[in-house]
């Protein structure tokens, strides 16, 4: 029985893609996690199935391409470092008020676990599984490249705000805007994951990323901290989809950035050939 369906995993990428998200999404919004600890565990268990989903689309290929080319990922997205730094040290003022840990260096660490984890898992998921499959099922169609990158940026977007409540026209704001900046930034991964196949490096400049915006949450005991808010109430709606507006501008800058550096030299054809 297991192995017809991983013969049926094999033949069916878009399929074997779909399910894969579904999985994760389940996992992350049904298995409560009450610490970054259990949070961190849970990502990294996740990390495990998307590589079991990722062979059954691609075989090795992937989990093996790492080469020399990490050191060109992180230094073509530093632009992502640069301006998350600056929001989290902004953040970890705003987060003052909180008492800090007890053992800040512990926090620290399980706090950078965790957004590593993180950030491996959202690009093996959201980079690597579905564009992988959508290249192997549509490898021969001109449009391959714009629908790998609509599909992923969306997709990417969108789970940031599944199982919100949009009941206002100012939630559908920040949810479009969440969706948007998180997309751009996913993009810019993407270009970067076409050129090395690299999606370790990527995994680490998402991380990292990750980590500095809320490095807060590595000194100070925040209770919303473990509850990230996407979409708040109504009467910080504004302020909400200003931030996003203002990162949405400064990722399509980055990536503007990474297209003029990465874009023209990505061999497209050799991608559909051989990917």
């Amino acid at each position: 029985m297991l192995r017809r369906y991983i013969i049926f995993l094999k033949k069916h990428p878009l399929i074997t893609a779909t399910i894969a998200i579904v999985y994760a999404v389940i996992c992350i919004k049904s298995i409560k996690t009450e610490t970054f600890f259990q949070m961190m565990l849970l990502r990294t268990l996740l990390c495990g199935a998307m590589a079991f989903f990722l062979y059954q689309i691609s075989g090795d290929k992937t989990l093996t391409s790492s080469y020399n080319s990490t050191w060109y990922v992180i230094k073509t997205a530093i632009g992502f470092w640069i301006m998350a730094l600056p929001i989290g040290i902004i953040n970890l003022f705003a987060n003052a008020e909180y008492p800090a840990w007890d053992n800040i260096p512990l926090q620290m660490l399980i706090t950078f676990g965790l957004f590593m984890s993180v950030g491996l898992f959202e690009e093996m998921a959201f980079r690597a599984v579905i564009n992988d499959a959508i290249i192997y099922r549509f490898r021969d169609k001109k449009y391959v490249f714009v629908l790998s990158a609509v599909t992923c940026s969306l997709v990417f977007g969108v789970v940031h705000v599944v199982g919100y409540r949009l009941e206002s026209l100012l939630a559908w704001g920040q949810a479009i805007g969440k969706v948007v900046s998180v997309g751009v930034f996913g993009l810019g991964l993407l270009l970067l994951y076409w050129k090395t196949r690299n999606i370790w490096a990527c995994g680490v400049v998402h991380g990292v990323y990750d980590f500095l915006l809320s490095i807060a949450d590595g000194i100070f005991n925040n209770p919303n901290g473990k509850n990230i808010e996407y979409v708040a109430p109504d009467d910080k709606a504004m302020m909400v989809i200003a931030v996003y507006a203002v990162c949405t501008l400064i990722n399509l800058i980055i990536v503007f950035v990474i297209w003029k550096k990465v874009g023209k030299q990505i061999d497209y054809e050799d991608i559909r050939k051989n990917w």
